[in-house]
């Protein structure tokens, strides 16, 4: 009898350790699929690239009818007009004076099939202004001293040419002499991309030591993060910049499903027609959306952006030491540095354009004033960018 009892409590033990390893298994899987979209028994990784259909955001819900401006806000409206054109401008003008924001509309339609319009909630691939962050993940391992802006490319990637001719300084601020033309038709993980950036990418001694804006830099400073982390950049963006500022309006475009708010992106066709019809919704291929790994492939509304960008400034990622020599752009001819460009007046600004559509942003050095811009209509003669531009430099003038 007593045998028999101690078979069962051994069988029940034996059970619950099958169990909970079974269950902490799962936990693992769920947390890796969560960190890196691509980790999933459902990868296309090997699937043939003329099968990954290219899907375009629609966003889940939608506002049919304009919240009602404020007295204030309708004069802002009136005072914006004559700079964006009227009906011309499609997105979300975020407008922040003294940290505070003053204006934040949207623009057209974040999807005509449903008439639904665009927000202050609406969403967009923010594209190449996510670089800052990337950059700002890279100099905390710096300050964490995983890492130093001194060290050569070719500690991390020994075989790409060229490599002990650059520092993770030069790749942060692009002058480098890396150039890549080809890019993979397959979607691939976040080490995928960086491997297939490695070997693909090309070194022209002669243009090393010069600036130009070449993204596989940062592509390959995702690898040098996962590198000195043991953790994917999904991990670390998620854990360091969305969970840390409690943003709610931000991802990665590759769960593009999970959004509520994320705007249809749209291009006219023919592309030298300006007007917006909408007749053409952008389709954006699964492969390009993880190429874009730490330079372009997260989406958010304005006012997430906001957020991040004075957080930066503000010296909440790393100390202000840290801060000021991420941003230092000695030497380079565009000011360019850790993300963003320097502008005369102190403040720095942003740009991203592709896949139907584009963004911008103006920002003091203190990160209390700003302009952003986020658009889902790409146009072959887009003004944005110096709309954004005119528009900062009335508000620092008082002009709003």
């Amino acid at each position: 009898m007593k045998k028999r009892l101690w078979r069962v409590i051994l069988f029940g033990f034996i059970l619950m350790i099958l169990i909970g390893s079974a269950g902490f298994g799962y936990h693992n899987y769920r947390v890796m699929q969560r960190s890196d979209p691509i980790f999933s028994s459902g990868s296309t990784k090997h699937i043939p690239a003329r099968k990954l259909v290219p899907k375009t955001f629609v966003p889940r819900k939608v506002v049919t009818q304009q919240p009602k401006l404020s007295l204030k806000a309708k004069k802002l409206k009136q005072l914006l007009e004559p700079l964006i054109g009227g009906d011309q401008f499609v997105g979300t003008i975020l407008i922040v004076k003294n940290g505070q924001p003053i204006y934040d509309q949207g623009y057209g339609y974040a999807n005509f099939q449903k008439q639904g319009f665009n927000t202050a909630q609406s969403e967009y691939q923010i594209l190449s202004m996510q670089k800052s962050m990337t950059a700002t993940l890279l100099m905390q391992q710096v300050e964490a001293g995983r890492l130093r802006l001194t060290d050569r490319l070719a500690q991390f990637y020994p075989n790409i040419p060229g490599a002990k001719k650059m520092t993770i300084r030069s790749m942060l601020n692009m002058t480098t002499g890396l150039r890549i033309h080809n890019f993979s038709t397959r979607s691939l993980s976040g080490s995928g991309v960086v491997d297939y950036a490695a070997h693909h990418v090309q070194f022209l001694p002669n243009q090393n030591h010069k600036w130009s804006y070449q993204p596989v830099n940062y592509t390959l400073l995702a690898g040098v993060l996962q590198r000195v982390t043991h953790q994917t950049y999904y991990q670390l963006f998620n854990q360091h910049i969305i969970r840390l500022l409690d943003l709610h309006h931000s991802g990665f475009v590759m769960l593009a499903k999970r959004a509520n708010w994320l705007s249809t992106p749209y291009h006219n066709q023919p592309f030298s027609d300006d007007s917006a019809n909408y007749l053409h919704a952008f389709h954006e291929s699964p492969a390009n959306q993880h190429n874009e790994l730490a330079t372009g492939n997260v989406y958010m509304n304005a006012s997430d952006f906001y957020k991040v960008s004075r957080a930066i400034l503000q010296a909440r990622f790393v100390s202000v030491e840290n801060t000021q020599i991420l941003h230092d752009a000695a030497g380079n001819r565009k000011g360019y540095a850790g993300g963003l460009y320097h502008e005369k007046n102190g403040g720095y600004w942003s740009h991203g354009v592709g896949y139907g559509e584009e963004s911008g942003m103006m920002i003091s050095g203190d990160g209390q004033n700003a302009v952003i811009m986020l658009s889902n209509y790409r146009r072959k003669d887009s003004m944005l960018k110096q709309q954004c531009h005119q528009i900062y430099q009335n508000l620092m003038q008082g002009m709003y």
